[in-house]
């Protein structure tokens, strides 16, 4: 049951899910689900970023997702696209290396 837990916490699922609020969140200028997206990134970031010992800077991504909520809350929309851009550049980065991996 907890690998099942893990899983959904950091594998996959989250990171999807996490890159659905946050397109949705863009698109209808909401800054709830930028917010929504920011928490569900961070369990799998840190665990991406080889926690408890962190040995890469990814951990710091669900960071641009909350400035990007926070530019969305004040009317700053360009400001957020621009924030959200390397968070999806770090998932598609991610498919990459699944891709990779996979051949």
């Amino acid at each position: 049951m907890l690998d099942f837990l893990l899983s959904l916490l950091v594998g996959w699922p989250a990171i999807l899910t996490t890159v659905g609020l946050a397109i949705y969140g863009l698109v209808k200028n909401n800054y709830r689900f930028l917010l929504g997206a920011a928490i569900l990134a961070v369990p799998f970031s840190w665990y991406l970023s080889g926690f408890p010992l962190v040995r890469s800077p990814i951990f710091l991504m669900p960071g641009l997702i909350f400035g990007a909520a926070w530019a969305m809350r004040y009317g700053r929309e360009m400001l957020a696209w621009i924030l959200a851009i390397p968070f999806f550049l770090v998932v598609i980065l991610l498919l990459f290396a699944l891709g990779a991996g996979a051949s």
